[in-house]
């Protein structure tokens, strides 16, 4: 009887005590919780990893949010080194498993200190052991998913920033030397190959990495940023391609992605079409993609007057955009305000280029005589008779306009078909001796054929091949200034006439009729080589040269030109 009142008096006694045990363990976790509430700032990173640590000795066991959160902090202020002691050691201490959160959380910490080192060891270690744990069950839940793959990739587009900027701050540190002597520097892995490879390889290797992988907007703008970083702009179209043919959301940060990696490479076009498809999905651009699309439309409406283009469109996204910064408050700078006016000059929509020069004169803008002289240009090429175009390049401004106003009045002669004073324009060009640039070159090709000149047309066409050829050469060789293709470019158009004009001279004796046509065989085989995923009938492969090499133009080019 004693026994068992006496066993009866001990159970009680355990239950009140764990009952005194589970409150007292209450009320210091909801202090330490109070107490990291009340340091939230980064700094305060110190305390809060004291705080726990503390909590762990008095066998209180923090929970996976605290932990998180101190984690997070030490990231923020770069303290890797106590945030791996908090992911590994700390839990080894209170003897806790770690959470599919702590695991994103160290890898956001890794990204907030740009060591990708630490990140992509983290990240082979838990893939592998999701793989080997997913041999075993079936229905284990992978840790690599897509939070935890969106911050390793996050962590790449860091530390690849990072170390872009310590090359472009210091070109020439002795790291670099070293590995120059060595022949090392191509070959030296960067950190966005890294991920890319690792995220490809998963991808290809193993089904179960796509199963819980999907494509989120986050982890398209990182693979985005990944493929600017390193350069690689028909990647990062292709990649932005096939996510929209797998409805994946596309944010705009991956868009201004690639408009920045197409305008570094000089792909004028595919900036454009970024930009358009960003207005037609209504996704917002920063103020740097469209300034750079603003620019991209002028080269893209010079390329278009160049190609004979008969309805050139890329005017009209210059004056969308030009309206639209205007309308939003954004900050115009004298560029903002030019290059669109360039734009609907050389697209001969001269009343457009009108009111933004009407706009530039209500903001107090700065008018060069140049931009006057290209606007009148527009105008002279728009009239309907001679004599008034002769009367609008008589005005002041165009007294000293040289090449621009007589080029004006030969393409409005041959709009109207006025070859007498087309011919006596000419010859007033000749006579004063103005250099004949490839412009008026590709005009008198034209020219002739439409007049049925077929003899002419071959001769223009092997002049304009010797001439640019040799111009082409001599500026690679001397490499003073940067060569652009387009320059030494000719029209399809262009290229077609010369065809057809050699089927009516097939039996000229002259050896140079056969040797234009062979140029002009050689340059239409050179312009149907494109990517298999544009869209653009210009586009061409990238040549090998290191002319058409950005990296080395930069590396062998003096700053001064730029």
């Amino acid at each position: 009887m004693h026994k068992r009142v006496g066993y009866a008096e001990l159970v009680n006694s355990k239950l009140r005590s764990d009952k005194l045990l589970a409150r007292r363990d209450a009320v210091r976790l909801a202090k330490l919780k109070a107490f990291l509430g009340q340091h939230q700032h980064a700094s305060q990173w110190s305390a809060c990893v004291g705080a726990l640590t503390d909590a762990a000795r008095q066998n209180i066991i923090p929970s996976s949010e605290m932990v998180c959160d101190a984690i997070r902090r030490c990231g923020l202020k770069g303290k890797l080194d106590v945030a791996r002691h908090l992911y590994t050691d700390f839990h080894r201490e209170i003897n806790k498993p770690r959470t599919l959160q702590v695991h994103v959380t160290f890898m956001a910490a890794c990204a907030e200190c740009g060591d990708f080192g630490e990140a992509h060891d983290q990240f082979l270690r838990l893939w592998r052991r999701d793989a080997a744990l997913l041999k075993n069950n079936d229905k284990h839940l992978p840790v690599v998913g897509a939070d935890l793959t969106s911050e390793y990739l996050r962590a790449a587009v860091v530390a690849s920033q990072r170390r872009r900027g310590e090359c472009q701050s210091n070109p020439f540190s002795d790291e670099e030397v070293a590995m120059e002597k060595k022949g090392d520097k191509k070959n030296a892995t960067q950190p966005w190959e890294v991920a890319l490879k690792e995220i490809q390889s998963l991808q290809k290797d193993h089904a179960w990495f796509l199963r819980h992988n999907a494509l989120t907007p986050i982890m398209v703008e990182h693979f985005a940023r990944l493929w600017e970083i390193g350069g690689k702009w028909e990647n990062c179209l292709r990649f932005l391609r096939l996510s929209g043919q797998q409805n994946v959301l596309i944010p705009p940060e991956a868009h201004d992605a690639a408009i920045r990696v197409c305008y570094r490479h000089g792909k004028y076009a595919h900036v454009v079409g970024q930009m358009r498809q960003m207005i037609a999905t209504r996704s917002p651009p920063d103020e740097r993609s469209v300034r750079l699309a603003l620019l991209s439309c002028e080269e893209c409406t010079a390329l278009e007057r160049t190609g004979l283009k008969q309805q050139p469109d890329s005017w009209v996204l210059a004056v969308s955009l030009f309206d639209a910064m205007r309308s939003n408050g954004v900050t115009m700078h004298q560029q903002d305000y030019e290059s669109p006016l360039r734009s609907c000059a050389m697209a001969g929509r001269w009343e457009d280029a009108m009111r933004i020069l009407d706009v530039m004169r209500k903001d107090n803008r700065p008018i060069s005589s140049q931009l006057y002289r290209l606007l009148l240009a527009a105008r002279i090429e728009s009239c309907n008779s001679f004599e008034e175009a002769q009367r609008f390049a008589q005005m002041p401004v165009m007294q000293n306009g040289g090449i621009i106003v007589y080029l004006a009045l030969l393409r409005c002669c041959m709009t109207k078909r006025d070859w007498k004073n087309f011919d006596r324009v000419n010859k007033e060009m000749r006579d004063r001796e103005f250099p004949e640039t490839f412009d008026k070159m590709r005009l008198l090709i034209e020219a002739a054929y439409v007049r049925e000149q077929w003899h002419s047309v071959l001769m223009r066409f092997a002049r304009f091949e010797s001439i640019s050829r040799y111009e082409e050469k001599r500026v690679l060789e001397d490499k003073v200034v940067r060569a652009y293709p387009e320059d030494f470019d000719m029209p399809e158009a262009i290229l077609d006439m010369v065809l057809a004009s050699y089927k009516h001279m097939k039996n000229h004796k002259d050896p140079v009729v056969h040797t234009a046509y062979r140029g002009a065989l050689k340059r239409k085989a050179k312009g149907t080589e494109q990517l298999a995923f544009s869209s653009d009938e210009a586009v061409t492969v990238p040549s090998e040269d290191w002319m058409f090499s950005q990296e080395e133009r930069e590396k062998k080019i003096p700053p001064k030109f730029f």
